[in-house]
Formats: structure tokens, sequence, C-alpha cells
């Protein structure tokens, strides 16, 4: 089976389209020219990643020649963009995690081991757990839609039954690795794997509110899924996904986060965006979030409280994925 995948012309032609749409819906709100000192992305440094913030910045500016993306050069160390970044503390709260009884039921049964010993077999791949088996549907699902006849010439074992099992099954482990467990190690997980963002997400909704960054009016992530998705689970938002492909976001799906001042009391709200490219629809899904109760503008004080209860002290990241101790069981 082929193992990873670039972005192709129709992820590219999705992105330019999405810019173009972002374009169009702040056409009031953005320079008309591009100004650097207004409107920033930033990506990792994977190609993927960059090839999308290219894409998106075109669909925005396309007569602009200049592209002011900011890619950091260690991928490794970015736990802002990059919920895999390395991170001891995060290992150690999956490790303790994976013996909690709701994650054996759904990973470690002797169904699920049944599979991947056939997998393995069907497959070539010589060792196939609960952390690498995404691949195996991920791979599939892309050949599926870009190379069919590959598919079916190299895999006759393929059927699209057997692949929605597969999805199933990699959805539910999917959200255990978000940490979306019942019990209190979710939130220590999530500190990790959402926290880093939504902290630089709140201090910048905070440094325009005090007028420190008075020129600044867009600021853009070109993340993974996974990324995305984090910030979700942050929000309380997780379902909104359900549907989608692993439960991850969509290819050339988009979150926004917007901030408003209310001119009656001067009082800052916030609202949160989704659009997938399967729709190319903003939806509005703020009245999701439990403690905005259906309001389509929500006290920003909510976004406040979500960023505290991520906290993490005060430490940078880099310290605090190295505390460990008071998880020994």
């Amino acid at each position: 089976m082929q193992k990873t995948f670039p972005v192709v012309q129709e992820g590219v032609k999705q992105q330019i389209e999405l810019g173009k749409a972002i374009r169009r819906r702040y056409s009031h709100f953005l320079p008309r020219q591009f100004d650097p000192n207004s409107v920033k992305f930033r990506s990792t440094n994977r190609n993927r990643t960059i090839l999308s913030a290219k894409a998106n910045f075109l669909g925005m500016y396309p007569d602009e020649k200049v592209l002011p993306i900011t890619v950091p050069s260690d991928y490794a160390a970015d736990c802002v963009n990059n919920v895999i970044c390395n991170c001891r503390r995060r290992d150690v709260l999956q490790r303790i995690a994976k013996g909690l009884e709701e994650f054996k039921d759904v990973a470690e049964n002797s169904e699920v081991h049944s599979l991947f010993s056939k997998l393995s077999r069907l497959t070539g791949e010589p060792s196939i757990t609960v952390d690498n088996f995404w691949r195996i549907p991920d791979t599939l699902r892309c050949e599926k839609r870009h190379l069919p006849l590959l598919l079916n010439a190299s895999n006759p074992w393929y059927s699209d039954e057997l692949l929605d099992e597969l999805e199933h099954l990699n959805t539910r482990i999917n959200r255990f690795t978000s940490g979306l467990y019942t019990s209190g190690i979710a939130r220590e997980i999530s500190k990790i794997r959402s926290g880093p963002l939504v902290s630089e997400i709140f201090g910048r909704m905070i440094e325009k509110l005090n007028r420190t960054g008075s020129e600044f009016k867009y600021y853009a992530y070109s993340s993974h899924d996974m990324t995305l998705f984090s910030l979700l689970t942050a929000l309380g938002l997780q379902n909104v996904t359900s549907s989608e492909i692993g439960g991850w976001l969509a290819y050339a799906s988009s979150l926004f986060v917007e901030l408003f001042i209310r001119s009656s009391d001067n009082s800052a709200h916030f609202r949160i965006i989704y659009r997938t490219a399967a729709t190319s629809i903003f939806q509005n899904i703020t009245p999701q979030i439990s403690k905005c109760h259906g309001k389509f503008y929500c006290p920003l004080t909510v976004f406040e409280k979500i960023q505290q209860d991520l906290s993490i002290g005060g430490l940078p990241i880099s310290a605090f994925c190295q505390l460990t101790s008071d998880l020994i069981p």
C-alpha cells in the first residue's frame, strides 16, 4: 500500500476556493490590499500545511507575490500547532489512559486483536497496534479516492464493508487519542493537546481588546486535522465532526474564532464558525458550546474560563511536558 499522500490538485483548488470564500465573508473587515500588519499566516513545517496555506492565501489575495507564512523550523517542539509534539508528560498520560477500562473495552478486546492480526497478514505490515492502526484506513481511503484501480489490483481482499469497519474503529480510537475520556485524565491530556493553542488565541484577543494589536485583524493557522479537532474538544464541540471520516475534520475544513464588542455596553463576545468544503457554508456553532446556553454570540468570559481550565500555571509548554512525577500511579 502507498503510505503517504501530499496535497493533490483537488486539495489545492479547495484551499483556493476557501481563501476566496474567506475574502468574501470578511470583505468589510479585511484590507483590500494585503497588509502584513493586519493579516498573518502560520503553518507547521510540513509540506502539505505549507502548500495549503499558500493556496489559501492565493485565494484571499491573488495579486500578491510575497507569501507571508510563518513556519517554525522545529516541528517536534511546536506544541501550539502540532498536537504530537515531543512531550513526555502527554506520552505518560496516554500510557496511563490505555489502562482504563473504557479504553480496553474498545481497543483491547479479542475482536480488535483478531482484526489487527488479520490486517497484518493481509497488508504485510509486521505489527499493527492501536498507535499505528490509523495508517490502514487512512491509506485505503486515499487509494480508494485517488487510485481505485491500484487499490483493487494490489489488494484483492479489500471491500467497502471492511473499510467502513476500520473507519468506525479508527474514529473511536481517535477520540481516545484526543483525550475524550470520562475520567479526569481527559483534562490533563487536553491541557497539552489543546491548551497551548487555546491560550495563544485567547492572548491574541486580549491584546486586541487592550489595543496593543490595534492594526492586527486576521491570524490563520494552517494545521492538521487532529489539531483542529483538539480545539473543538477544548470547546466541547467534538460531536460536530462525528459524521466525518475518522471523526476528524474533513479536508479543507476550517474553524474561525471571531471577536466582537457589543456597542450597547462595550462587552466582549466571541463566535465559533465552522466550514467544510462539502457544504461551503459558514456555520455558527457557538450555540452548541454548553456554557454559551444557545447564544449565537457568547461572552468572552466563557472562552476565558476554558483557557483557565487548560492552564499549565504559567510554565512554558516545554517545561510542563517534562513534569511526570505527579502522574505515577
